[in-house]
């Protein structure tokens, strides 16, 4: 028999060093326990994770187990095969030392970078899926989904503000009036945020006692406006009706009329304009050219008026226009102001809150009217019998609407495609009203912005990664540890 290690053997003799050859066969004896190995062996077993693990001191001439088994002999984890000599070396005379083939073999290096890159890979398709889901949710939603933050439905309107108290007509021969008129604002039969009563009631809480609703395209919101007001507030206010012309060239607030008259195209030509003006005196109305300095303000990136070829004063007055809103909101357009002075046989003046949101009041139309009729005042009108009140700060007090409880459940995906339409800005223009707007679209994408955030996010993606294997690492290493301590406890 071969003084080799045999798969068949589960126990070895060591010989003394030199005394046999690699040629020679011994009889190897099982030990019976551990302690007939002498000085040429000793035994030592540990109990671990199922790798097994031999080392040879061979100034010493020991052996030492470790792994799965009991006291040598017994049987254990592993396959044995002779490969090397324990000791001098090969052919020295000495047993080749085993090699474990049993319990977990550590990957290449290769073979771990490899898998490392294709979970990296993984990571990141998945990562640029979710981006793109997103996406697509979120845009849409931003354009179309989401409520409006502030539910209007619910505001009230529980002070009263006089204007008179305070303030003195801008024309200070003008002092003797009975007439507090609003002469532009919106309702929700448009773009307004006020029902018909709560526009009533918003416009009574800041001083008026008269308003001409001139709502877009429409003279529905001032028809429905009067109703109510002569229903519900009698005589404490007086509506009058109207609506307001609305395209890309010109906004002009058609009042005194119970009638629509039909707005098109977007860019009417001067004498459909003139046609419309026409129509509208044929009906008994007045047309007041609206908020002229809004109209000419210069819109990036066309570089541009927002509403393009508008009239100048000198053809409106041309086209038989009957005045000027000298101010809109807080706007005082001073140029339009005197233009009327100097045809104040023609032209009249009317100040607006163009109130589509309520907000502070600037100005009051003051007229003193012989009744609080709207053919009264009207024809106060007619005749440029007015002036206003001014107050440039805006009025106290304002308050926000109670939050709309949809907002909340819509807005994160809005938020998500306004994050999105970062990326790039889109340029619309002025809306017409029409279903179209006033200037070509405009669409600039930041492709340096996009480059940079696919960077950031390839480098957040190799910093979490970082993060989990180290975590990983540091995790199993104690965990190793406890099961070495412990196992050193149970021997």
């Amino acid at each position: 028999m071969s003084h080799f290690y045999s798969e068949q053997k589960k126990g070895y003799e060591f010989p003394e060093r030199g005394s046999l050859s690699l040629d020679s066969e011994v009889e190897v004896a099982k030990p019976e326990n551990a302690a007939q190995y002498g000085e040429a062996s000793s035994v030592r077993h540990r109990l671990n994770s199922g790798q097994i693990d031999s080392e040879y001191d061979s100034h010493r001439s020991s052996q030492i187990y470790s792994g799965h088994g009991n006291i040598a002999g017994q049987p254990v984890n592993a396959k044995f095969e002779t490969t090397r000599a324990v000791g001098g070396g090969p052919g020295d005379g000495w047993p080749q030392a085993p090699e474990v083939h049993g319990g977990r073999r550590q990957a290449p290096a290769s073979r771990m970078l490899l898998s490392g890159f294709l979970h990296f890979v993984k990571v990141l398709i998945i990562a640029i899926l979710i981006i793109l889901l997103l996406a697509a949710v979120g845009i849409p939603v931003s354009d179309n989904g989401v409520p409006f933050p502030g539910d209007y439905t619910k505001m009230g309107f529980d002070w009263q503000l006089d204007p008179r108290s305070y303030l003195a007509p801008f024309n200070t021969s003008f002092t003797d009036f009975n007439i507090l008129l609003d002469a532009h604002l919106h309702t929700i039969y448009s773009d307004g945020a006020l029902s018909p009563q709560q526009a009533i009631e918003f416009s009574l809480a800041n001083g008026f006692n008269a308003i001409i609703v001139t709502d877009h395209q429409t003279v529905e919101g001032s028809l429905a406006t009067k109703e109510y007001a002569e229903e519900h507030f009698g005589d404490r206010i007086t509506i009058i009706t109207g609506m307001e012309y609305t395209c890309c060239r010109i906004h002009m607030n058609l009042i005194g009329i119970n009638e629509t008259i039909p707005v098109s195209p977007p860019f009417p030509s001067d004498d459909e304009l003139r046609g419309v003006i026409d129509k509208v005196h044929d009906m008994g109305g007045m047309v007041i050219v609206n908020h002229i300095p809004w109209s000419n303000t210069t819109l990036l990136p066309w570089d541009e008026a927002r509403l393009p070829d508008h009239p100048t004063r000198e053809q409106l007055l041309e086209w038989g226009v009957d005045g000027f809103e000298v101010v809109n909101q807080g706007t005082f357009d001073l140029r339009s102001y005197q233009f009327i002075q100097e045809h104040a046989d023609r032209l009249v003046a009317l100040t607006g809150s163009d109130m589509h949101y309520p907000g502070p009041s600037y100005a009051w139309t003051t007229i003193n009217a012989p009744n609080k009729s709207s053919e009264a005042i009207l024809d106060e009108i007619r005749n440029r019998r007015t002036s206003f009140l001014l107050d440039a700060s805006g009025t106290r007090p304002v308050q926000d609407p109670p939050f709309n409880p949809d907002y909340f459940k819509y807005a994160p995906w809005g938020m998500i495609g306004d994050y999105f339409y970062g990326f790039g800005d889109r340029y619309r223009g002025q809306y017409s009203f029409q279903a179209s707007f006033c200037q070509k679209e405009v669409v600039k994408v930041h492709h340096s912005m996009i480059g940079w955030f696919f960077l950031w996010l390839l480098v957040s993606i190799l910093v979490i990664e970082v993060l989990y294997w180290s975590i990983r690492w540091l995790i199993l290493l104690v965990a190793r540890k406890i099961r070495a301590r412990r196992s050193r406890h149970h021997q």
